[in-house]
Formats: C-alpha cells, sequence, structure tokens
C-alpha cells in the first residue's frame, strides 16, 4: 500500500495512486458510473493527504477517466462507450514498443500533450523503460487562416472564439514538444522526432495511427457552449467542436478490406504532410 514516506524511488504519492485507480478502472473494478469512495476512505487506504488524493483525481479527470464531480459528492467513473478506452490507454501502450511513431491529426493536442506527458514522466521517474526512438507528426488547423469554427453564435465575424482556439493549439502543442524534448535532452532516449504542422483546415474527426499497426478514429460535432476567460470579462455564446469516444482498429489480424483501409488513411496523412502541411509556429 502505498505511504507519504515514499519507496525507493521516492515517486510522487499522487501518481502512485493516480497509476492504482486507473488500472481499476481500467480492468473494470470500477464500472462506469461507479462512485469512488470518499475522499476520507481513499486517504486511509492509501495513507496519503487530502492534498494527494485530490491530485491524483484531477489527472485521472485530464485522461478522462473521471466526470468533473459537484462539490461535497464523491468523483465517478466517467460514461464511457462500451469497451472503449481513453486517449491514455493507448498512448500508455503505444509507449512498451522499442520504437515509438505517433501520426496524428486533430484539433488540438491537449489530450494527447496529457497523456504523453504521463509517460515521460513515468520514465523520468523511473517507471517506464524507456523507448530507443520515439518519431511523432502532428497535423494541427495553422494559425493564420478564419477557421469557421468555433464563432460566436450571434457575431460570426467576432475573432474572440478563433484567437482563443489559437491560444489552445499554441499551448498543448508547444507542452508536447517540450515533454518529448525533455527525453532527448536526458539522454535517455536516443532519438526523438516531434514536428507540427498546420493545415488550412478544420478536421471532421481526429485520427491516431500508432506504431504503424492501430488506429483511433473519434468524430466531432458541433455544439453550442460558453467561452468564459475573457480578457473584456464577457462571456460568449459559441459553436464550437467536440469530439467524441475513441474507435480502435488494428493490423492486426486485419483482413484484406481493413488492410486496405489502413493504406489509405496513412496515404491521406503522408500525402497532405508532404505537399500543403506547413511548419506551425508555436513561439
Amino acid at each position: 500500500m502505498p505511504t507519504d514516506r515514499g519507496d525507493a524511488e521516492d515517486l510522487p504519492r499522487y501518481r502512485s495512486v493516480a497509476d492504482d485507480l486507473r488500472s481499476r478502472i481500467l480492468d473494470g473494478r470500477l464500472s462506469a458510473g461507479e462512485a469512488l469512495p470518499k475522499q476520507q476512505q481513499l486517504q486511509r487506504h492509501y495513507q496519503v493527504g487530502r492534498g494527494t488524493i485530490q491530485s491524483a483525481q484531477q489527472m485521472l479527470r485530464d485522461e478522462g477517466l473521471l466526470e468533473d464531480g459537484a462539490p461535497g459528492r464523491a468523483a465517478r467513473v466517467a460514461n464511457r462507450t462500451t469497451n472503449l478506452r481513453p486517449l491514455a490507454y493507448y498512448i500508455a501502450q503505444a509507449f512498451t514498443a522499442r520504437h515509438v511513431v505517433l501520426d496524428v491529426w486533430s484539433l488540438t493536442t491537449e489530450q494527447l500533450s496529457q497523456a504523453v506527458r504521463n509517460e515521460v514522466e513515468a520514465i523520468l521517474e523511473g517507471r517506464r523503460r524507456p523507448p530507443e526512438t520515439i518519431t511523432v507528426r502532428v497535423l494541427l488547423p495553422d494559425l493564420t487562416t478564419s477557421h469557421p469554427y468555433p464563432r460566436h453564435a450571434d457575431d460570426p465575424a467576432d475573432p474572440r472564439p478563433l484567437l482563443r482556439l489559437r491560444h489552445v493549439i499554441r499551448t498543448y502543442a508547444g507542452a508536447l514538444e517540450h515533454s518529448l524534448t525533455r527525453l532527448a535532452e536526458r539522454g535517455l532516449v536516443g532519438q526523438v522526432s516531434v514536428a507540427i504542422r498546420g493545415l488550412p483546415t478544420i478536421p471532421g474527426e481526429k485520427r491516431y495511427l500508432i506504431n504503424g499497426t492501430e488506429m483511433l478514429t473519434a468524430y466531432y460535432w458541433l455544439e453550442r457552449g460558453q467561452m468564459q476567460n475573457n480578457p473584456d470579462g464577457a462571456s460568449l455564446d459559441v459553436i464550437e467542436l467536440r469530439g467524441g469516444d475513441l474507435f480502435r482498429s488494428t493490423l492486426d489480424g486485419a483482413d484484406a478490406s481493413e488492410q486496405a483501409r489502413f493504406e489509405q488513411v496513412k496515404l491521406w496523412f503522408d500525402t497532405r504532410w508532404d505537399e500543403v502541411a506547413q511548419p506551425l509556429q508555436l513561439d
């Protein structure tokens, strides 16, 4: 059982707690919609303080495994479509390979950045054996095109929603790049390549091609929402893109039709990367 005193590796307690809770969620011991034990019970079970439990739960919220809880109520396991897992699970599996290869097409890299950060921290802390090489290519909406979404619901010419999107793209793409380059700077991974390019379009779906054998797809839909924390203090009604659950397909045991689908998706990515996409300026 974890303790606040730390073990031989002196791991951050909240990560050890998060690792245990994550495994209980992913193997079904904690099912979708089920409430976690109350914070006081978790504190006694793991022999840690309240702040450690809160940090561990926030980490799992960032991974999409826990729902946002109401004050005074226990956190709940996120309701996800049966047998579908969050991106963090697949990224964790990807990092067990000797050579990690990720090709990504997405609106932002928010979830990817957080998932990769978890694996980088595990490597830095000695909890995960580092891969020999990491190669990451990311396609995102460019930072100059006047994309149709997100937009103000009543004033499509209002630039603030698009400026916010550009800020989010820069923030998380920069964090992703920083996390991975740390491994090269520390000499833990022999070769690290991170390239981020922009396309003059908004994605209709997000795709992750993982280690050449696995593909994850999730679709975006339009949704009305509120954009908060604007510099002028205003709250905006916006129409924005929301992403759904990830659907997985793999080349392992795939028939000819599925193999052809993989080849077409890879061709889709490679041709846009080579012929259209331009390096994204993150600073």
